[in-house]
């Protein structure tokens, strides 16, 4: 499940089916079991001797992105170049900078992820997660303390949507930050190699 395909077991996978899925799960979990959160795993390896606990790996279900006026509602698992090309499709120009970030808009927040000159805090409405029994809960961008690739968002939350806003502009020119970010991007670093 990690983008270099090595590093141990888990002790256990959970793979839901959606929010309800997960959040029901959770709140039949003992809370002295560990939980880990696995998106697309980019920037990630596991030690040899595995995780222990369990580890979740949000799936389809998590990664729906949707355009409504100026804002975008995106899944944790929705990977973060996919979000930025559905908002430039939408006409909504503020979360280029996602092209050139690897990973899911789950993993952006957990760290807020950026790059070029802006960072998940900058677009970011709200985000909704489940905590350790399950409930949702909605966090604000004040709930997060956002630092340099950093937040103060409880550790034990698992965040699975987003809502990002941004600014009204023509789709093409969107379009065409991304694919001058991406290139950006790929002349200065090894994104292709392993």
């Amino acid at each position: 499940f990690t983008w270099f395909r090595g590093g141990g077991a888990a002790d256990a996978l959970l793979l839901p089916k959606d929010e309800a899925d997960l959040a029901a799960f959770l709140a039949k979990l003992d809370p002295l079991i560990p939980v880990t959160v696995l998106g697309a795993a980019s920037n990630v390896i596991v030690r040899d001797g595995g995780v222990a606990g369990v580890v979740v790996r949000l799936g389809p279900a998590f990664g729906k992105v949707a355009a409504d006026g100026m804002r975008v509602t995106a899944g944790a698992a929705a990977l973060d170049g996919r979000v930025s090309v559905a908002a430039a499709n939408a006409g909504i120009a503020g979360l280029e900078f996602f092209s050139g970030v690897p990973g899911t808009i789950g993993g952006a927040l957990r760290m807020n992820a950026g790059c070029y000159g802006r960072e998940t805090k900058d677009a970011l409405v709200e985000a909704h997660a489940l905590d350790r029994h399950g409930r949702r809960i909605v966090l604000k961008p004040k709930d997060f303390a956002f630092s340099y690739r950093h937040t103060e968002a409880p550790e034990d939350l698992i965040f699975v949507e987003a809502v990002f806003e941004g600014t009204k502009d023509e789709p093409a020119a969107i379009l065409e930050r991304i694919e001058a970010l991406k290139a950006r991007r790929e002349s200065t670093q090894p994104i292709r190699e392993k």
